[in-house]
C-alpha cells in the first residue's frame, strides 16, 4: 500500500526512481485455503482487508463531528441482533457483507467519490478484455487468428504471429497491443447468418475512442464530451452481440462504472494522475527486492527495516550530491501541456545500412526499376527548375550522372521532443518508415522484405487530418 499528494506534477509521479510514493504498510495475500466453503472464504478475505486498512488508518479516526456517519452505518449498529438481516440487505443492495468496514470512522471521507479510474483494471483487463473475447467467439477464433497473421508489420505494432485466441494470462500490455489492431481484424469480417457488420464496427470503435479519450493527457470540455459520446455510441450498438448469440446481457460492473469516468475526471484530474501502472514497478524495488533480503522467517518486520535502511541511503546519497553542486536553489519551471507536441524531427543512423549498392540491386531487390531515372529527374529540376514537363523528359535520357553505386538506409525515424514541467527533456521514436528488402538469416531461412507505405504532403494538406495527402511507397 503506497501513499502520495496531489500536488506532486504527473511527470515526478509517473516515475518510479523520482520516490513519488511512500511505502504505508504491507498487506496479506493469504487465501484462507483452510477454509472450504468458497461464499465464505470470499466473505472473510472482504472482510481481512478492511480489518487490515483499518489497523493502518486508524490514526486518522481522530475528527471534530463535522460529519456524522450514524445514519449511513445504521443498519451495521444492528448487526449481531440480525446478522441475516444485514446479509439479505447487502446482497439486496449489491455489495458485499463488510462487517467493520475500514472507513466507517474516517471523518473526511467519501468512499463513493475516492474511487477513481482505473485503466489498466477497468479497460485493459476489463471492458476490452471482454470485448476482445465477444468477437472471437463472434467471428470465430480461426478466422482472426489468421487475420492476426496477415497483418503486415509496422512500428509500434505487435504482430501476434500465433493469433490471439490461445493466449492466457494475458497482460495489460499485450490487450494494450491488441486494441491497437483490433479495428483491422474485423474491418470485414464475415458474421454468422450473413448479418451486417456495421454496427460490430460501430460499437468496436467506439470503445477504442472511449479507451483512448480516457487516456489523454489534458482533457478539454470537449474532449470529455467526445469520451462520453464514445460511450453513448457503444451502448447503442452493443445490441449486435445479443443478436449473435455472444451475450444475453451487460450487467458488467466495470462497463457501469464507465459511465462515470467524465464526472471522475472533473473531480480528480486526468487518467494519468490516479494510474496504478505507475506503482507495479514499485513492487520490484519495496517488495521483491526486500523480501529477498530476509531468510524468509517473521519477513514483515525485516522488510520494514530493509525498506527504512534504503530509504535513508537514498536520501543521504541524493543530499550529498546536492551539496557537491553547490546546494543550488530549486528551478522554477513553466507548465507545458503534455504529449501535445506535433513537430517531428527526421532522424537517419550516422552509417548507412547497406553500402555500394548498383541501380541494378535496387531495381531487383527494392521495387525501384526507375531509380536511375527518378535520380536524373531529381539532378535537372534542381539545376534547372523552371523546366516544363516536356523539356524534362526530353533532358532525361541525355543526363549523365557520374555514380553507378549508393548507399542505403533501411529505416527513418520520426523523433519527438518533449519537456516535462520541470524542464527535463524526453525524446522519443514516434514513428518509423522502413524500406528493407528479403533477406535470409544464419540458418539459410527467407525472412521476408518490409516496404511502408508513407503518407506525403502535397503542399495542400493541413497538419492533422488526411486531406492533401498522398499514399507513396517508400523507395531506398
Amino acid at each position: 500500500m503506497y501513499i502520495t499528494i496531489g500536488n506532486i506534477p504527473k511527470e515526478i509521479r509517473s516515475k518510479p526512481s523520482n520516490r513519488a510514493y511512500v511505502l504505508l504498510g504491507y498487506l496479506p495475500t493469504t487465501r484462507l485455503e483452510n477454509v472450504t466453503n468458497k461464499a465464505a472464504r470470499r466473505r472473510l478475505l472482504a472482510n481481512l482487508y478492511h480489518a487490515c486498512l483499518g489497523q493502518i488508518l486508524e490514526p486518522l479516526n481522530q475528527h471534530d463531528g463535522l460529519r456524522d456517519l450514524s445514519r449511513i452505518l445504521e443498519i451495521l449498529d444492528n448487526f449481531e441482533a440480525d446478522p441475516a438481516g444485514f446479509l439479505q440487505a447487502c446482497k439486496s443492495a449489491g455489495v458485499k457483507p463488510i462487517v467493520e468496514p475500514y472507513w466507517k470512522d474516517l471523518p473526511y471521507v467519501h468512499i463513493y467519490c475516492s474511487i477513481t479510474p482505473n485503466v489498466l483494471h477497468q479497460l485493459y483487463q476489463g471492458i476490452l478484455k471482454h470485448l476482445i473475447q465477444w468477437i472471437i467467439a463472434a467471428c470465430g477464433a480461426a478466422e482472426i487468428d489468421a487475420r492476426c497473421r496477415r497483418l503486415p508489420p509496422n512500428h509500434n505494432i505487435r504482430l501476434f504471429m500465433k493469433g490471439i485466441s490461445t493466449l492466457s494470462r494475458v497482460t495489460g500490455q499485450e490487450h494494450d497491443q491488441m486494441c491497437r489492431i483490433l479495428l483491422g481484424l474485423i474491418i470485414d469480417a464475415p458474421l454468422p447468418n450473413g448479418m451486417s457488420n456495421a454496427r460490430l464496427l460501430s460499437s468496436v470503435r467506439s470503445m477504442l475512442d472511449f479507451l483512448y479519450l480516457a487516456q489523454y493527457p489534458v482533457l478539454t470540455d470537449e474532449t470529455i464530451k467526445l469520451l462520453e459520446s464514445a460511450l453513448d455510441d457503444f451502448h447503442n450498438n452493443k445490441a449486435i452481440f445479443i443478436d449473435l448469440g455472444v451475450r444475453d446481457s451487460f450487467n458488467i460492473p466495470k462497463l457501469h462504472w464507465a459511465q462515470h469516468y467524465a464526472t471522475a475526471i472533473k473531480l480528480y484530474g486526468t487518467t494519468d494522475n490516479v494510474n496504478t501502472q505507475y506503482t507495479e514497478h514499485l513492487h520490484i524495488d519495496l517488495t521483491e527486492q526486500a523480501y529477498a533480503a530476509t531468510n524468509r522467517k517473521d519477513e514483515f518486520p525485516q522488510m520494514a527495516l530493509w525498506v527504512e535502511r534504503k530509504e535513508k541511503i537514498l536520501r543521504h546519497s541524493q543530499y550529498i550530491g546536492w551539496r557537491q553542486c553547490g546546494s543550488p536553489a530549486a528551478q522554477q519551471h513553466e507548465w507545458s501541456p503534455p504529449g501535445l507536441e506535433l513537430d517531428r524531427k527526421l532522424h537517419v543512423a550516422k552509417r548507412p545500412s547497406a553500402r555500394n549498392v548498383t541501380f541494378e540491386q535496387i531495381s531487383a531487390n527494392y521495387g525501384a526499376p526507375f531509380f536511375r531515372t527518378a535520380v536524373a529527374r531529381y539532378v535537372i529540376l534542381t539545376n534547372k527548375p523552371n523546366l516544363r514537363s516536356n523539356q524534362v523528359e526530353r533532358r532525361l535520357w541525355t543526363t549523365r550522372i557520374p555514380f553507378t553505386k549508393v548507399s542505403i538506409w533501411h529505416r527513418i525515424k520520426f523523433l519527438r521532443t518533449s519537456i516535462s514541467s520541470t524542464g527535463a527533456s524526453c525524446t522519443t521514436t514516434s514513428d518509423s518508415i522502413h524500406v528493407r528488402p528479403a533477406t535470409k538469416d544464419k540458418r539459410g531461412r527467407l525472412v521476408p522484405g518490409q516496404f511502408d507505405t508513407a503518407l506525403v504532403n502535397d503542399s495542400t494538406g493541413d497538419t492533422t487530418g488526411i486531406d492533401g495527402m498522398a499514399p507513396l511507397p517508400v523507395l531506398p
